[in-house]
């Protein structure tokens, strides 16, 4: 294993899917971990409010960076990159993957059921259908 790419947007799935990460990183502790924050193209209250949107999507951007950097993988500091890209957040997903060669794409789910998938969509079920690498997705 050489590239390890976690997918976060901050929520509580996100964070346990971040400490599954750890148990990658203690099993190769010289592998590549790239943790991606997207930021959604589509985000439909930036057309009324676009500053409030920026200051919001800036703040996330920044604690998650700061968590990932000072607090969940200090031990492995040299091998952590925090990537921030803006698109639609599934293709952003496995296009990062494959740019960075990643062996496994971690993410969380939010737990959502079919009904609720159905009308709302799931970043973690479309990255298993667009990609073809593993992917662990943590709940």
């Amino acid at each position: 294993m050489n590239s390890i790419l976690f997918a976060t947007d901050g929520s509580e799935s996100s964070k346990h899917a971040g400490e599954m990460v750890k148990d990658y990183l203690k099993a190769w502790p010289e592998a590549e971990l790239y943790v991606l924050y997207v930021t959604a193209k589509e985000n439909y209250a930036y057309d009324y409010i676009p500053d409030v949107i920026d200051r919001y999507e800036d703040q996330i951007k920044k604690d998650i960076r700061n968590t990932v950097e000072n607090q969940m993988y200090t031990e492995w500091k040299n091998h952590v990159h925090f990537v921030h890209k803006v698109g639609h957040p599934s293709t952003t997903i496995c296009d990062v993957a494959k740019e960075k060669n990643a062996d496994i794409i971690i993410v969380g789910s939010h737990g959502r059921g079919f009904f609720d998938r159905s009308l709302l969509g799931s970043v973690a079920h479309a990255v298993l259908n667009r990609t073809e690498l593993p992917v662990l997705v943590a709940r």
